[in-house]
This record gives structure tokens, sequence and C-alpha cells, in this order.
């Protein structure tokens, strides 16, 4: 993808609305979307358009993660496990 669409993608995850969604999706944003192939971005693309609550919750175990999102989730989830 082009640079000024990861801008957009990591612009987009860091401002959210909700503070934790920001942090999860806009830290792994920041430091993992430049090296994920066009259709790993595409996803991640199509997760921002999910609600925050529901990120949130597939994140904290609240709710089953559709198939669709499972292993970016689960890619996000692992980052962040990483990082701590």
């Amino acid at each position: 993808m082009k640079n000024i669409h990861l801008k957009k993608l990591i612009y987009n995850a860091n401002h959210r609305g909700m503070k934790e969604t920001d942090v999860l999706l806009g830290s792994f944003a920041v430091a993992c979307l430049a090296s994920m192939n066009d259709q790993s971005q595409l996803l991640f693309q199509q997760l921002l358009d999910e609600q925050d609550a529901d990120i949130l919750a597939w994140c904290v175990g609240q709710a089953t993660i559709p198939s669709t999102y499972q292993a970016l989730v689960v890619e996000i989830l692992a980052f962040h496990n990483q990082q701590s």
C-alpha cells in the first residue's frame, strides 16, 4: 500500500474514541503495519470499521472474536504481550 494510506491507517488506529482501543490498535499499527502485506493491511482497515466496544471485548475475552478477525486479533494481542 502507498505510504499515505499507511499514515491514514495509523492515524485512524490512534484516534478511535476509546483510549483502550487507541493504545491496542495504534501502537500495533505504528510497529507492524508497514511490514504487513496488502491483504493483511486491508483486513486491519476493516477491523477499524468495527465498534470500539466490540474490539475491546474481543481483546479481553468478553466476546468471541469473529473468524474473519481471529488471526489478526491474536497477532495484536501477541504483539502487546511481547511489549510487556
